[in-house]
């Protein structure tokens, strides 16, 4: 009879001929499958762990933050780390909610909203089985679309909230009550702008701040935004453009560079010639460089400017933002910054999955770049500051 202590056991040599990370993987595998260890139960230190298989610490860190990834387990610093059940990759579909803002001026027709959602499908087919519910009130603000997305609570597995959906009261309110039932919520852009997680959004900060440096170095003087204003306030998109500018100009903010934020009510070309003519009539501060938030107010902006005998770009340069996909742009050649709208749609998407399959846990936010191109409504120095080809 053989005196072999379980511990130098055939199986237990078998083992240790595999490398530290797979016997740790092996390991925590048979575990899953023990009957009395459920979901939420608590695994041994990572100390214990790396005791009992012959393991580097760091071994096991690496394997346990590879299983985090993954969705089997949660550690919660201070406290341990904890299975989670299986994420949910197969069988019946996700139900996925949206909320969106239809401009009652655009329908279904808004080429960015339809680029962002048309990005959707694509994730989901390479991950789960998705169905999609869109909820888009055609009117700003009102109570019909908090009334539609709690009455999809039940029976969805998340929720998606774009800029613009709800109020903030009401999109704190309903994300709360998503968030309660274990029914995870990620928003394009920040809710706000301190905001850290469970939001993917473009990098607006990094562009404008980029922008106010180059302004400043080529002699700009007056530096205006653009931007229009909602009934709650700015936009957290422009706040960050508005901050990105000021960090540009740097010290000579207020010294021997300006900075003045010019906000419509309504966005559109006409209401953005009205702005700007009613702006000009004042004679004082006239921008000689703009950012302004939203292309489709160019055309009403350049026209004002040169009925008051501005020429763009030698008396004013104009950047605008654009949303749409780089072949979607035209030929127009204003300088632009191009928002990654697919990348923006695919990492939303693999957010909101990441989060279901972790039981709901957050994950950081996610700024993605933007780069300027066209160059027509730069001039050449600036254009070669912002690396415009």
């Amino acid at each position: 009879m053989s005196n072999r202590s379980p511990e130098t056991s055939p199986a237990r040599l078998d083992e240790l001929k595999l490398r530290p990370s797979e016997r740790v993987v092996r390991y925590l595998l048979k575990e899953f499958d023990r009957p009395e260890l459920q979901h939420g139960a608590r695994l041994p230190s990572n100390r214990e762990l790396a005791r009992r298989l012959g393991v580097s610490v760091p071994t096991v860190q690496s394997v346990l933050k590879s299983l985090s990834r993954e969705g089997r387990i949660q550690t919660r610093h201070g406290s341990g780390t904890y299975l989670l059940s299986q994420p949910q990759v197969s069988g019946e579909p996700l139900r996925v909610v949206i909320a969106a803002l239809l401009h009652p001026d655009e329908k279904l027709n808004d080429p960015w909203l339809n680029a962002i959602i048309s990005g959707f499908m694509p994730v989901a087919l390479q991950s789960h089985p998705t169905t999609f519910v869109g909820i888009a009130p055609e009117k700003f603000g009102t109570d019909e679309s908090v009334t539609a997305l709690l009455a999809e609570l039940p029976s969805a597995d998340g929720l998606i909230i774009m800029p613009y959906a709800l109020m903030p009261q009401d999109r704190d309110r309903v994300t709360a009550a998503y968030e309660a039932e274990g029914k995870p919520v990620v928003h394009l852009n920040p809710p706000e702008p301190n905001s850290t997680s469970n939001f993917v959004a473009t990098d607006y900060l990094g562009p404008a701040r980029r922008l106010g440096q180059v302004w400043r170095e080529t002699g700009r003087k007056r530096i205006a935004l653009f931007a229009v204003a909602q009934t709650y306030g700015y936009a957290v998109s422009s706040q960050l453009r508005l901050m990105g500018l000021a960090c540009g100009i740097g010290e000579a903010l207020g010294e021997s560079v300006s900075l003045q934020v010019l906000t419509p009510q309504v966005p559109g070309g006409d209401a953005a010639y009205r702005v700007m003519k009613e702006h000009l009539k004042k004679g004082d501060a006239v921008p000689d460089a703009m950012l302004v938030a939203l292309r489709n107010a160019i055309p009403g902006i350049k026209a004002a400017l040169e009925e008051h005998g501005l020429r763009v770009p030698k008396d004013v340069s104009l950047v605008s933002t654009e949303k749409l996909a780089a072949r979607q742009v035209g030929d127009g050649g204003d300088t632009l910054i191009h928002e990654p709208a697919v990348a923006l749609s695919a990492h939303l998407m693999g957010m909101l999955f990441q989060r279901i399959e972790n039981n709901g846990a957050s994950v950081p936010g996610v700024y993605l770049p933007a780069n300027f191109i066209g160059g027509s409504t730069t001039r050449r120095q600036e254009n070669k500051l912002l690396k415009i080809e």
